[in-house]
């Protein structure tokens, strides 16, 4: 039997990618659009982050 716990904290390597390839999109878009990279690379960071702690909450770590 697996432990629970172990099995809410891990992300799987769907969603890894997932989130990786929406925040690697999203840097270039927001580097397209503003010109600048470190608004880009914080954007990025912040919606890699919000990504990750929305399906955390929401019990999607298997989509």
């Amino acid at each position: 039997m697996t432990n629970a716990r172990s099995r809410v904290s891990s992300m799987d390597l769907t969603s890894a990618t997932i989130v990786l390839a929406t925040c690697v999109f999203f840097v270039l878009s927001l580097t397209a659009l503003t010109g600048s990279l470190t608004v880009a690379f914080f954007g990025s960071v912040s919606l890699g982050v919000a990504m990750t702690m929305s399906s955390k909450m929401l019990g999607l770590n298997g989509l």
